[in-house]
């Protein structure tokens, strides 16, 4: 059974108490700031916390109605279906990120899925989770 993330378990009280003393007072700062390295593209859509399984997953949406690419802005044509991507954990619970990619076709008609700061195309784990 899924809880919401956001204000229902002792989890999230321990994260608030944390990061209170570190300035940081809203759940989107605070996994964003140690989770991932997301830019300006990248929002936090939700966060799901499974206790039976002691599992986060934090779903990510991509925040612009454009994509940047080869020094020219595309449209999204679509996005992929969703992806998981396995992740640092976060104390005693794994952590997964996932989120559907967004597609943009060129001025040659050729459809290119965008490349994601947090893990390289093929893998199904970040960066950070490697690097470990």
């Amino acid at each position: 059974m899924f809880f919401n993330f956001f204000g229902t378990t002792t989890f999230c009280v321990e994260v608030f108490r944390f990061f209170y003393l570190c300035g940081m007072n809203s759940t989107e700062e605070i996994l964003t700031k140690i989770l991932l390295p997301l830019n300006s593209c990248w929002k936090i859509s939700e966060v799901r916390l499974n206790e039976a399984t002691d599992e986060v997953f934090v779903d990510l949406k991509y925040d612009l109605p454009y994509i940047e690419a080869n020094g020219r802005r595309y449209g999204i044509y679509d996005h992929r279906s969703s992806r998981v991507w396995r992740h640092l954990d976060l104390w005693q619970y794994k952590t997964f990120i996932s989120a559907r990619l967004p597609r943009y076709k060129d001025e040659n008609g050729f459809f290119h899925t965008i490349a994601i700061p947090w893990a390289d195309p093929s893998e199904q784990m970040t960066v950070l989770l490697k690097k470990k």
